[in-house]
Parts: C-alpha cells; sequence; structure tokens
C-alpha cells in the first residue's frame, strides 16, 4: 500500500517544465524590477512626501504611548496615596475608639463610687 502511495505522490509532484507564457512574464518583471530605483534591501525607496508621513505617525503613536504611559503611573501613585489615607483613617478612628472607651469606663467607675452617695458633692 506505501508504494502506491509513493507512486501516486511521484506522479502529482512529477517535475513539470513552465510554459513559455509564464516565463516570459517573469523575465519581465525581472527587468522592470531592475528598472526601478530600490535600495540595498531589494525595496523601493518611498518619496519624499511618504517618508515624512511615516515619520509623523510614527512620531505621534510614540507620543500617544508616553502620554499613556504617564497617565498609568499618574493614577497608580494616586492610588497608593488614597489606600495610605485609608490606613492613616482607620488607624486614627481605632486610637479615638480606644479613647472613647476608656472615657467611658472611667465615667462610669466614677459614677458607681461611693462618692456619688454623698449629697451635693
Amino acid at each position: 500500500m506505501s508504494e502506491e502511495l509513493e507512486s501516486r505522490l511521484r506522479a502529482a509532484f512529477r517535475p513539470v517544465a513552465p510554459s513559455d507564457e509564464f516565463t516570459q512574464n517573469l523575465i519581465a518583471r525581472v527587468a522592470a524590477d531592475q528598472r526601478s530605483p530600490s535600495n540595498a534591501r531589494g525595496v523601493r525607496e518611498r518619496s519624499p512626501k511618504a517618508s515624512a508621513w511615516c515619520l509623523s505617525a510614527s512620531m505621534a503613536a510614540s507620543l500617544l504611548v508616553a502620554a499613556g504611559i504617564q497617565q498609568h503611573v499618574q493614577e497608580r501613585r494616586e492610588r497608593e496615596r488614597g489606600l495610605e489615607a485609608r490606613r492613616e483613617v482607620i488607624e486614627a478612628l481605632r486610637v479615638t475608639s480606644q479613647k472613647l472607651n476608656l472615657a467611658y469606663e472611667v465615667i462610669k467607675s466614677q459614677s458607681s463610687s461611693p462618692a456619688d452617695d454623698e449629697p451635693g458633692v
């Protein structure tokens, strides 16, 4: 079975000579590409107008990226400041609660002391 598959593949992928039309079209394209100005990599050079537009677009994109990064950094700093302020408020509330509890205990202990039993004092 593998021999049959191999022979079918050989028949399907046998070398075929290109047509004369294909050969002529290929030669014409190669000749046209050689006549057009190109740089060392074989890429056609852009017009000065196109190069200026690409440079402007690149600069604009760079500025947008920089502005986005700056915005992200600023938001992160604000969030960190907010979290620090939250921690400080929670600590202040905890201390206030302790002081109020202490004051309540002092007042409660004074109201139940025997000195309150005397009139006018």
